[in-house]
């Protein structure tokens, strides 16, 4: 399986407003100065981010981006789902029902297959469901950090 960067990109943005001092919003440029891509390539995660409802957004001069909910009511599927879609992997195209001429047979087996890779696909996302924002921030003991995002730079004298 192949998982889109955005979900790497998506669970920093968040780790980084869940850490930002006083919940101020942030400017989508300094998220993406801070992660290095471009600020138009940021926006398209961070409006995925939006859309689920992950993420507030505030046009204004003291505005920017927001989470929506607490780093504990967000899981890593919430934001795998947000990027990825909540969509199916899984899209078989009954290929063997083709070559072995459809039989009970063949249709038998092919549906043990799949069965498989649904079961496996549905163990990953629970997984993912078990495993939150919260978890992410304590596990790098970021949950008794704040950072002012907005003036890092200068802070680590760069």
């Amino acid at each position: 399986m192949k998982m889109k960067s955005g979900v790497e990109q998506a669970i920093c943005i968040l780790a980084m407003l869940a850490t930002q001092v006083n919940q101020d919003p942030i400017k989508s440029f300094v998220l993406s100065e801070r992660l290095k891509v471009s600020d138009s390539f940021l926006k398209k995660i961070v409006r995925r981010l939006v859309v689920a409802g992950l993420v507030e957004s505030s046009a204004s001069k003291e505005g920017g981006f927001s989470l929506a909910k607490s780093p504990s009511e967000i899981t890593m599927l919430d934001i795998f789902e947000a990027i990825e879609g909540k969509q199916s992997a899984i899209q078989p195209l009954h290929l063997a029902e083709h070559v072995f001429f459809a039989n009970d047979s063949v249709i038998t087996k092919e549906n043990e297959v799949l069965n498989i890779f649904y079961e496996a696909e549905r163990l990953f996302k629970d997984k993912l469901n078990q495993f939150s924002l919260t978890d992410v921030l304590t596990s790098h003991d970021y949950e008794k950090k704040m950072f002012d995002w907005k003036n890092i730079m200068s802070e680590l004298g760069q």
